[in-house]
């Protein structure tokens, strides 16, 4: 539904109207006075994995950059096996088939490129091409 405002979280349900009183532990807030100066936990919002090569998805609002420590975090992911930890950044809030996103691939450095708008439905083509190549991989 295109444009339909978001009434819960797509992942764990939690509905919109509950969000207002924590979200518990998924609120890094809790231990944020336990870590140093602005180290804090983060999240990504998409895995895939098929025979030891991974696909890491972050998507963000059209406009909005990756933060600093969660780009370091997506960063060194990909280095530790850059031949098997693939990183997609996602900008768009669309899901409708036809709804345009920009896709860019993180490299080792930390730096988004081949950035290019495509549909949401080419970025599921693209996702679907991406877990048969992992799939013909031979296992780790």
């Amino acid at each position: 539904m295109s444009g339909a405002p978001l009434r819960g979280c797509p992942t764990c349900a939690t509905k919109l109207k509950d969000a207002t009183k924590g979200l518990g532990f998924r609120d890094y807030r809790w231990c944020s006075h336990y870590l140093p100066g602005r180290v804090a936990p983060t999240d990504i919002d998409g895995v895939l994995e098929r025979n030891g090569h991974f696909l890491f998805m972050e998507y963000k609002g059209t406009g909005l950059s990756l933060p600093m420590g969660q780009r370091i975090m997506l960063k060194n992911l990909k280095r530790l096996d850059p031949d098997k930890v693939t990183v997609w950044v996602v900008w768009g809030e669309d899901t409708d088939e036809d709804a345009t996103c920009e896709v860019g691939s993180l490299d080792k450095n930390g730096d988004v490129v081949g950035v290019e708008t495509i549909t949401a439905g080419q970025l599921g083509l693209r996702t679907r091409a991406w877990l048969d190549w992992a799939t013909q991989q031979e296992k780790s």
